[in-house]
């Protein structure tokens, strides 16, 4: 072999070692961004924090035109998570469906779909795109052999996703993707349950004592006045005895369910005793709370129960108010606050059954005893 030659061959494999290197960088940077992208998807707590990541930042991440979630739901699991839950744009980004008629078949053998999509692929995974989509990687999110969604990765790069080269990566993060959904929701699912009342399907009296405080905090940062509302239903020993428990509990189920439909999603309503009911009302003066109170009152007066025979029955309820600004008072005291605004309803609550019942009380809010060592400690 020549000089020439040699120098020729020499210089062909340097040129295929520069090559290899830069590849295997690539990699190396491809890798450590998914090794990233891992860490954070194990590390999100709620459903829709999950669901922001893939939908929202795996474009940024990956360079992506469109990203795609089709969830298998059909206990409205996931959807009971995400009631305040808006997708990005563009629309039909996230779907849930209640057969697996469709997840199977798109993988029929559970296997990743890569390359250009068919035009019956791209209607069902790409349903409103901001570009065409010229390649993608369709991901199927399974758990104990069970397909419960698919993810889709869009691209207008043709060359971006191609049967001729291996995706184990993407395959392994569809894996630990499937792992953070049902996580995710069983534990959100777990500490709903742990919050809930069962019967009404409203908080719980737990849970009210935790959300009185976090909402004296938002109104003392936000200075402005927070109400509760105690509502008690009128002679409901004498439903359980005269029409049976079970007819009580509907009636109870009945009353949680109206509240829930007549208030806004920003307040609080809570089962706090066998049929009291408290009820938090953000941002809401005296004159307000009074108004709303009494609506509940007379409209509740003209709901229908029905016992086991169908027969019709109405019910009454007594309802206390108090009122606090939290903001008037040292943050240091506002487990205090809570008790004493908490007292200040049931007080009144008293006061509206002392005085004949189906009617509208107020009590003034006492200010809490503050320990004025304490503070200078």
């Amino acid at each position: 072999m020549s000089l020439n030659e040699l120098e020729k061959e020499n210089q062909e494999l340097k040129r295929t070692l520069r090559l290899m290197l830069s590849k295997a960088e690539r990699n190396e940077s491809v890798l450590n961004s998914f090794f990233d992208v891992e860490i954070r998807l194990l590390s999100c707590a709620r459903l829709s924090e999950l669901l922001d990541l893939m939908l929202i930042e795996f474009k940024d991440l990956f360079k992506l035109s469109n990203v795609n979630l089709i969830l298998f739901d059909p206990e409205h699991a996931a959807r009971t998570l995400l009631d305040d839950y808006v997708p990005p744009p563009p629309g039909n980004t996230l779907r849930f469906v209640q057969s697996q008629r469709l997840l199977k078949s798109l993988y029929p053998n559970h296997k990743l779909i890569v390359g250009a999509p068919s035009e019956a692929v791209r209607r069902e995974a790409f349903p409103v795109a901001d570009n065409p989509i010229e390649s993608c990687a369709l991901l199927p999110l399974i758990r104990q052999n069970c397909l419960i969604g698919s993810l889709h990765l869009g691209s207008a790069d043709a060359s971006r996703y191609t049967q001729h080269v291996r995706y184990d990566y993407i395959q392994h993060l569809a894996s630990v993707i499937s792992v953070c959904i049902e996580n995710c929701i069983n534990q959100e699912n777990l500490h709903r349950l742990s919050s809930i009342d069962m019967l009404t399907k409203v908080h719980n009296r737990r849970s009210f004592d935790q959300e009185i405080v976090r909402e004296l905090s938002r109104a003392s940062r936000a200075n402005h006045s927070l109400a509760c509302l105690f509502m008690d239903l009128d002679h409901f020993k004498v439903v359980n005895d005269t029409y049976g428990h079970q007819t009580g509990d509907r009636v109870l189920r009945t009353v949680g369910l109206f509240l829930g439909k007549q208030l806004r999603k920003t307040d609080i309503i809570a089962r706090y005793g066998g049929e009291e009911f408290a009820v938090l009302l953000p941002n809401c003066d005296k004159a307000r709370a009074m108004e709303i109170a009494d609506t509940l009152r007379q409209k509740l007066s003209r709901l229908i129960f029905r016992d086991e025979n169908a027969k019709p029955f109405r019910m009454t309820t007594s309802v206390g108010v108090s009122l606090c600004t939290p903001a008037n008072y040292p943050k240091e005291s506002l487990n205090n606050i809570a008790y004493q605004l908490i007292q200040s309803a049931d007080k009144a609550v008293y006061e509206s059954k002392h005085n004949g019942r189906d009617q509208v009380s107020f009590t003034q809010f006492q200010e809490p005893q503050i320990d004025l060592s304490q503070m200078l400690n």
